[in-house]
């Protein structure tokens, strides 16, 4: 590149002649972005549905009721229909979904179609609202918005049907943000209604959109004559409607922060202390992700980012340029320079990603980066523009290309929209369905447990699926292998456990199934519902019955526990009066029966056949232990002791005996009884 400065032109009528006439060309140069953005993403309309599609749209119960399901959909929280609230509240993309679902039955190739029609209308109302703030730079404005379309990091949002929140949310707060500049210029009052009317929208898409408030008078100060004490007040409704977005989500879902699990995958950094060098590392890798997005992911979960430490010169690097943006944002904050803005809101918009680490312990995810792209983009257009020429009086761009310094924009620019436009367009395909994603992703992102654990329940759906034996053999030992894979990084992950259960249920492995189910979250309703078949299968109604009840009560719309439960209560029944019926001298006979009874509740029922077992082997100790437990549920806790002194006499070392017993003295009030007890139950 050349060392020289920029040419510079004399004002002359020959020269004016380069200049973009500014009236002449707008009204084409709109539908460009809107092409460019069916060229970057028109091979994803075939894509079928993947990754959150499924818990978001395939079977959202909501969803799935189509214009029926919306009343429900605007009082309830994100993640509602999967049995959680994360304090989330974007009811807008879901009910989109919902009159998707009533018009054409959730194809997913025209909600595919919609998501490229919403982003070329974002590129559309991006090339409108940059025009405004950059009046006498249309090519400026139009390579911005180029850029941002293109860049490959957005593949995450418009690919993958479900995050059309933040489609949604970017499109109506950057509509929000053209009214307010529109107003503050007119101050017409119906376009500053129109662009609080935006601005809900957007926060009903998605909460995010509330960093639209910090944009708002920095925009104004950079691109509007207007004084602090108007800035003040067109921010000030803004700050109203989110007060009363804020309020209204309450009132929704009774909720502003939600109660996030415990989730280890999601939630990895869990010590105060290591979050902001991990921020740090992060903020750096979005800022590569930014230059060079070549090896993107879905999916950045425990433990593909290991937490960071400030021995890391990563981290070091990442606060150097942190603070040197600030400086340069500050630096051009009184000139009202472009690059100022750029990076103001850059670091506004990224703002969100970053607490997310800080505030909950999160992760990192190319759908925060989103609306960052957009500042920039701007910078990046900034600093190429540098290199044209400018006309010497009024310092406009005189697009004159034999300079070397233009072609070297040229070639720049050239080479980073292929590059962008190539990588996006093959990206598309891998968001083809979830076996193509997880199988790219794994290749890279191999040491996150979730991404392990999505790859392996592929395989293992593709053995069930499969025919030929020896297939369904081989896909099930590699899934299996992946699933376990998952584990070792993270040994809590309830969901692949869930995983191996669903496995060895699929090989008739009833007993190892139920071993792996029992490792997941027990308040977990769907966990419960498939124990309770793997038990149904290995003959245990009663078991099988329980849990099933438990399921619905956790969850009242389980389709697999309230399919199964009648097919399971009637087994239960029929063996029960089978049983009842039978005559037999054999004590476990009896006491099968007595734990039949217990799963119903009826103790009375329950203590006269475990006693009846007892009668029949004296020293039968499980049947003694359940007697204990009968009398128990029934309050009758002197006669409660009898049976766990009998097993005492039996085996006194029995920890489960002595650790009843003194529960027992304990709630009649013997203190030296329940103490003894408690010495022998924990081996004293």
């Amino acid at each position: 590149m050349s060392s020289k400065k920029p040419q510079r032109y004399k004002h002359h009528h020959q020269e004016q002649t380069n200049l973009y006439n500014e009236q002449s060309r707008p009204k084409y140069l709109i539908w460009i972005p809107f092409i460019f953005a069916f060229v970057l993403y028109g091979n994803s309309i075939t894509n079928d549905f993947a990754l959150d599609d499924l818990p978001q749209i395939v079977n959202h119960r909501m969803v799935l009721q189509g214009w029926g399901g919306i009343g429900e959909l605007l009082t309830t929280n994100y993640w509602s229909a999967s049995d959680q609230n994360l304090g989330y509240y974007r009811p807008l993309a879901h009910v989109s979904f919902a009159i998707e679902n009533a018009i054409h039955g959730n194809n997913p190739h025209i909600m595919h179609l919609i998501n490229v029609l919403l982003y070329a209308l974002t590129g559309m109302a991006l090339f409108v609202f940059l025009s405004k703030l950059f009046r006498r730079m249309p090519f400026f404005v139009l390579v911005a918005t180029l850029l941002f379309l293109a860049h490959p990091v957005h593949t995450e949002v418009v690919a993958n049907i479900k995050s059309r929140d933040e489609i949604l949310s970017f499109l109506n707060s950057t509509m929000a943000l053209l009214l307010a500049y529109n107003f503050a210029k007119n101050k017409y009052f119906p376009t500053l209604v129109l662009a609080l009317i935006f601005y809900f929208l957007a926060l009903m898409s998605k909460e995010t959109a509330m960093t639209t408030l910090a944009v708002v008078p920095f925009m104004l100060y950079f691109f509007t004559p207007k004084n602090g004490g108007k800035i003040a007040s067109i921010t000030l409704s803004f700050v109203i409607v989110s007060a009363l977005f804020l309020a209204l989500k309450y009132y929704m879902i009774g909720t502003l922060s939600g109660d996030p699990p415990n989730e280890m995958n999601v939630y990895p950094y869990k010590e105060f202390s290591g979050r902001i060098p991990t921020m740090l590392y992060i903020f750096g890798m979005y800022l590569w992700r930014l230059v060079m997005p070549v090896r993107l992911l879905y999916d950045y979960s425990y433990n593909q980012i290991p937490e960071a430490s400030w021995a890391n010169p990563v981290v070091w690097l990442a606060l150097i340029i942190l603070f040197a943006l600030a400086f340069f944002a500050l630096k051009g904050l009184k000139k009202k320079d472009i690059f100022s803005f750029a990076i103001l809101y850059f670091g506004i918009s990224l703002s969100v990603g970053l607490a997310f680490i800080i505030t909950r312990g999160g992760i990192m995810a190319e759908r925060f980066l989103y609306a960052p792209v957009l500042g920039f983009s701007l910078a990046l257009s900034y600093l190429l523009f540098k290199l044209l020429p400018r006309e010497i009086k009024t310092n406009r761009i005189v697009y004159d290309f034999k300079p070397l310094p233009s072609r070297v924009f040229v070639g720049i620019l050239l080479a980073i929209m292929l590059f962008y436009t190539g990588r996006t367009i093959a990206r598309n395909p891998v968001w083809k369905d979830n076996f193509t994603l997880f199988s790219t992703d794994v290749v890279y992102g191999g040491k996150s447990a979730l991404l392990r654990k999505h790859y392996g329940s592929e395989l293992i759906n593709q053995a069930v699926a499969a025919t030929d034996q020896a297939e369904k053999d081989s896909l099930m030992k590699t899934g299996i292998a992946e699933v376990e894979k998952a584990i070792e990084i993270n040994p809590r992950f309830s969901e692949a456990y869930f995983k191996l259960g669903y496995a060895y249920y699929q090989m008739r492995d009833y007993d190892t199934s139920i071993g792996y189910y029992k490792k997941t979250n027990q308040n977990n309703s769907l966990n419960l519902s498939n124990m309770a078949l793997a038990y149904y299968m290995k003959g245990e109604h009663g078991e099988a019955l329980r849990l099933l009840q438990r399921s619905l009560q956790l969850n009242p719309y389980n389709a697999t526990a309230r399919t199964n439960l009648p097919l399971v209560q009637n087994a239960f029944n029929n063996k029960l009066q089978s049983m009842k019926n039978q005559k037999s001298s054999d004590p476990k006979h009896y006491f099968d029966l007595g734990n039949l009874f217990m799963d119903t509740q009826n103790y009375e029922e329950a203590l006269f056949q475990f006693e009846k077992a007892v009668k029949l082997s004296p020293e039968f100790v499980d049947a003694l232990l359940k007697s204990g437990d009968c009398y128990y549920a029934l309050k009758k806790y002197d006669g409660a002791i009898r049976p766990f002194k009998k097993v005492l006499e039996i085996d006194q070392h029995n920890k489960e005996a002595a650790g009843k017993l003194s529960h027992l003295y304990g709630l009649l009030g013997n203190t030296e009884m329940q103490q003894y007890y408690s010495n022998k139950s924990s081996g004293k």
